[in-house]
């Protein structure tokens, strides 16, 4: 009972809502995904001989969501069949369910996309090029899968085909120390912590994109955890975007300026020289780089910028901050993607420690005199530069 009303105060739910069911006899389990204090997504699973049967469900799409999957694996841990029922329940009026299936070949895929509501259905074939696993957001069952997988087959790497994707994609999986596998995902690098029966018992996804981590826990009733989740949704109480996409302008000697940013939250973490390492290149907000687009020139912090659309990164280090304008845009913010060959210019911060901490990343275009001054504000940290004219 303890233990119920612990995983309740973690879900932040009623302990009733979190309360476990009695588990089948079989191999079964259950995930817990969360962003700093916030819980991202639940899923239980059983896997009984080739086959694993699971129940997911997500709150940052930006609505509540289940996942409801079956997965039929080859002898080798690969999968031949997975069927995926999704339904967006957090949103009104809910739309209805759809559904993917996927037949798996020795070199393709065959997809089926099916929404008998709507009388929508697509099929297409993806190219795999061998033995795959599947892949689904937030499912650390099938990720637990592929580390077997990658286990029985002696391999370092295994492909991944997630669903909806036009392709496969890469999974490193690297021996650490002690009960550690080294993980190198699509999204960056992770760590992953096993048991002797190869079972997945903690992820830290806090150097990827997504920045997720993940805890396996007891049995528990996920039905109504999407209930709940989706009430709170209903009652404006729910998690919503993560990182909002948002910009600011401003008029800077007759030049129109403006910044376009994805706003992560702190939702309980340490940010700088925690998530985001000292003396890292940051994409300055999430998802997409921040873009700064001007036309006319500028002078950014005594330094000229010429008419023109820029990725805005930023190198935050403990006694200095530098803003990097960088012409290479559109990029998803991974460290592989910023390319320091197409860097503008490299323009010294100035910065200064806030009295109370700003939860969601604010980026400002405040004028003065007959310029700017750009602001970043982050937990208990702003930095700034002055924009002019030339």
């Amino acid at each position: 009972m303890i233990r119920l009303l612990a995983l309740a105060v973690v879900l932040g739910l009623a302990p009733a809502v979190a309360a476990a069911q009695t588990a089948p006899v079989a191999d079964s389990g259950a995930f817990v995904v969360r962003m700093g204090t916030d819980t991202l997504a639940v899923e239980r699973f059983v896997r009984t001989g080739d086959r694993i049967e699971g129940s997911l469900v997500r709150r940052d799409n930006p609505f509540t969501a289940t996942r409801d999957y079956t997965a039929e694996l080859n002898p080798d841990g690969s999968v031949r069949r997975l069927v995926v029922r999704l339904h967006t329940i957090g949103l009104s009026p809910t739309p209805s369910p759809y559904t993917f299936t996927y037949d798996y070949g020795a070199d393709s895929a065959r997809s089926v996309y099916d929404r008998p509501a709507e009388n929508e259905r697509e099929e297409r074939r993806v190219a795999l090029g061998g033995p795959v696993m599947a892949a689904l957001g937030h499912s650390h069952a099938l990720q637990e899968q592929a580390l077997r997988m990658a286990r029985g087959m002696g391999a370092d790497s295994v492909r991944l085909l997630p669903v909806g994707a036009n392709g496969t994609v890469s999974l490193g999986v690297r021996r650490g120390g002690g009960d550690t596998l080294q993980l190198a995902t699509v999204e960056g690098p992770a760590t992953a912590w096993v048991d002797a029966r190869g079972r997945l018992m903690r992820y830290d996804g806090t150097r990827t994109l997504t920045k997720v981590t993940a805890e396996r826990v007891g049995w528990i009733d996920v039905p109504a955890l999407a209930a709940d989740f989706a009430r709170r949704d209903h009652e404006g109480r729910g998690i919503g975007r993560l990182s909002p996409r948002d910009s600011v302008q401003a008029t800077v000697g007759g030049a129109r300026v403006s910044v376009g940013y994805g706003r992560p939250s702190m939702r309980g973490r340490k940010i700088f020289g925690g998530i985001l390492p000292w003396g890292r290149v940051w994409r300055t907000g999430a998802n997409v780089t921040t873009q700064l687009t001007t036309d006319r020139a500028l002078v950014i912090g005594g330094t000229p910028i010429p008419a023109g659309t820029y990725s805005l990164y930023t190198l935050p280090q403990p006694d200095r901050w530098t803003l990097i304008v960088n012409r290479k845009t559109g990029e998803s913010g991974r460290e592989d993607t910023y390319d320091p060959a197409q860097d503008v210019a490299r323009i010294p911060m100035r910065f200064r420690a806030l009295d109370a901490p700003v939860e969601t990343l604010t980026i400002r275009l405040d004028p003065e005199g007959d310029g700017a001054v750009l602001r970043v504000a982050w937990e208990t940290t702003e930095a700034w530069v002055p924009v002019a004219a030339p």
